[in-house]
């Protein structure tokens, strides 16, 4: 008998053309009840009436009872179906003595172990009149067991035909037509799926137990050639290569041999590089940026901006001091405003010396030798300069009367006109009649008229303004001697003058006339043997 179930992937083996030969099942029981003999199980009668359905015996001593089919040889079974008397009346009574039974499978004819069990029944309920049960085994004998009693019964089976669902071993499939040579164990894979067992694929580079796709990483036929390892889960298509679950990080193509674009990176190189220095690219796959981040932003991406207080490039610099404690611009640094005792454009210079307070718009006191002030209090570090009081900020000078260190010191009292000393040194710019020295607290030795507002310093200076007029005065006079002079020597020439015209002679004796002068000689006209040298 041949018999194919709907889209079954498997025939029946009671009687079965293996390969065009035919092949006997027979059948053997623990016992047989009067003519109920084993056979009746496998003859191909559906009938569920207890005259044509295997019974094992009743006696009282019995204390199990079995069925044991012998399909011939070794098959792959993957369903045991039996059809159980049902002419009792009700399933309830049709099927109560088969509660609790077993399907084992074996090799040999030796009773097989629990253990051996494809199926085994509760026991606790109804069972229907017609089962079918899962057995996928690897056997030649088939076994129905029963050692459970029912009350005062012993335990018995009463089964009307047999049918064993399966594949010669080594095939697996609808009606057995597919061969299970993709396993290293070619004798046997599971009738249904055709997976393999435990000694796995026949091709080791396959992935068992179907043996039908490449193990992770290799395609190509026999999976003979290697997946890109930046295919993602080393999967890729078995034919072609291409990878099938997306490349890995940093990669793209369908082969996944492409790093990024520029400017890319990442899963799907969907990142997108921001903010590294000077538009430079990221790397392709963690996004770090390898020459620093542009002014405001910082970490190995580049995606984090400054916080409070930073600046610049990878967010490197400290802001200065911007008023209120305000954050800078992050970018540049620069602050709205600088906090008293700073200025520029980051408020990070100290107001420069000489200056203090807000936008150093305030000039230091007289500190001590010149030193800066504080430049956010104005404070003198080191003191005051003689001539100010000792205020932090020495800017209060002495008042009139006093100077020197912290206004210690009061002055003479004898400067003139009583007007005050100099508040850093102490001294007169002159001093009142009687006193002297440059403080004017010593005595004068001999007194000096006080020509009413003349000082010696006056004196020396009118001296010296009199004795410049009395040169001038000199010079002067000198003028006037040698024009008087040439006055009496241009008068005499005119005297000469007219006697020469009018030949006027006093005496006998010719006069020295004027143009027999020499040169340099003055003609005394009383006295003409006299001369006097001329004054040029």
């Amino acid at each position: 008998m041949h018999e194919s179930r709907d889209n079954d992937v498997t025939a029946t083996l009671c009687t079965n053309y293996i390969r065009d030969q035919i092949n006997i099942t027979t059948v053997e029981s623990s016992s047989t009840f009067r003519l109920n003999n084993a056979s009746f199980a496998i003859d191909g009668d559906f009938s569920q009436v207890i005259r044509r359905c295997a019974h094992t015996d009743v006696k009282r001593d019995i204390t199990d009872a079995w069925l044991r089919l012998d399909l011939g040889e070794i098959y792959s079974v993957k369903t045991v179906k039996f059809w159980y008397r049902n002419d009792r009346g009700s399933n309830d009574r049709n099927t109560i003595r088969l509660r609790g039974y077993s399907i084992r499978v074996s090799n040999d004819t030796t009773l097989p172990p629990p253990e051996s069990s494809c199926y085994s029944d509760p026991g606790n309920v109804t069972l229907p009149t017609i089962i079918e049960r899962d057995c996928e085994r690897t056997a030649s004998y088939v076994w129905f067991y029963q050692d459970k009693g029912n009350g005062h019964e012993v335990p018995m089976l009463e089964i009307c035909e047999v049918q064993v669902i399966g594949c010669e071993t080594g095939r697996y499939g609808e009606n057995c037509s597919n061969t299970c040579d993709h396993c290293k164990n070619k004798d046997h894979c599971n009738i249904t799926s055709g997976s393999c067992d435990i000694h796995g694929c026949a091709n080791q580079n396959m992935i068992p137990p179907l043996c039908s796709h490449c193990l992770s990483g290799l395609y190509g036929t026999n999976c003979s050639r290697h997946c890109s390892q930046l295919c993602k889960e080393k999967r890729c298509d078995i034919s072609l290569g291409t990878c099938l679950s997306g490349c890995e990080i940093g990669y793209t193509g369908n082969f996944c041999n492409i790093t990024c674009p520029y400017g890319r990176y990442g899963d799907s190189c969907q990142g997108i590089c921001n903010n590294c220095l000077e538009s430079s690219t990221c790397h392709h796959v963690s996004g770090v940026c390898a020459s620093g981040c542009n002014e405001g932003y910082k970490g190995e991406q580049c995606n984090t901006a400054c916080t409070m207080g930073e600046y610049g490039r990878n967010c490197e610099n400290r802001c200065g001091h911007c008023h209120n404690h305000e954050a800078c611009n992050r970018f540049d640094g620069r602050c709205r405003d600088c906090e008293t005792g700073y200025q520029g454009l980051r408020c990070d210079n100290e107001c420069r010396s000489g200056t203090y307070g807000r936008n150093c718009s305030e000039t230091c006191g007289a500190c001590l030798d010149g030193t800066p002030c504080h430049h956010i209090y104005g404070h003198c570090s080191f003191g005051c300069s003689p001539g100010w009081k000792s205020t932090p900020t020495c800017d209060v000078p002495c008042p009139p009367g006093t100077f020197g260190p912290n206004c210690i010191n009061k002055c003479s009292g004898n400067c003139l006109h009583q007007a005050t000393c100099d508040k850093e040194t102490g001294k007169c710019k002159a001093c009142s009649e009687g006193w002297t020295n440059d403080f004017c607290n010593e005595k004068s030795k001999e007194p000096i008229t006080d020509l009413d507002k003349m000082t010696l310093e006056h004196l020396k200076l009118d001296n010296a303004r009199i004795s410049l007029e009395m040169e001038v005065l000199k010079k002067e006079s000198q003028k006037i001697t040698i024009e008087s002079s040439f006055l009496k020597i241009k008068d005499e020439y005119l005297r000469l003058k007219m006697q020469s015209e009018f030949q006027i002679f006093t005496s006998g004796d010719p006069k020295i006339s004027i143009s027999e002068k020499k040169p340099g000689q003055n003609v005394n006209v009383d006295n003409p043997e006299s001369s006097t040298p001329s004054l040029q």
